[in-house]
């Protein structure tokens, strides 16, 4: 069964620089199979469905000198979210976090948010925005300090292109 491994916060301008390639060489001695990656983002495709999260996290950062936090998300996840009706609309991001939110957590959110959104699977956030990604105060960041947990945002069309590579 395949999965995505999500890394958050590299090739974001001249900072935290992963070259692709040596990227899937670090995933490949890893013994992961059918390693492939897709766009400069940190969006790593895998077969195998149990992946070691905090394992997965030192070995990045004995690799590449700073932390990059991981979120991993199988396939089925994936066309899950795919379906959902928000998906459908325009402006449309997926936010990844790296732990279940509570319910307290997921009220705060309806408070706070003005744009159409659902929690999915209480680790998702799908949210089709008013504004573009640049505009919107309802970025990553944002829900990283709102909920205290890492996450990382991928738009639609990166996660349907991420689908099509598992298949």
């Amino acid at each position: 069964m395949p999965s995505v491994i999500l890394l958050r916060g590299i090739n974001l301008g001249a900072k935290n620089k992963v070259d692709m390639k040596s990227l899937k060489s670090l995933f490949e001695e890893m013994s992961y199979e059918n390693v492939q990656t897709y766009i400069q983002t940190g969006n790593v495709i895998v077969e195998q469905s149990v992946i070691d999260g905090p394992s997965l996290e030192v070995a990045l950062l004995e690799a590449y000198g700073f932390e990059i936090p991981v979120t991993i998300r199988s396939k089925e996840e994936l066309e899950e979210i795919q379906q959902h009706p928000i998906f459908y609309k325009d402006q449309v991001y997926v936010m990844f976090l790296t732990q279940e939110i509570c319910k307290e957590q997921q009220e705060m959110l309806v408070g706070l948010i003005d744009d159409e959104f659902v929690v999915w699977k209480n680790r998702n956030v799908i949210i089709s925005l008013s504004k573009t990604y640049h505009q919107t105060k309802f970025t990553n960041a944002y829900f990283e300090r709102k909920l205290g947990i890492p996450s990382t945002a991928r738009n639609k069309n990166t996660v349907n292109k991420i689908i099509a590579k598992m298949s």
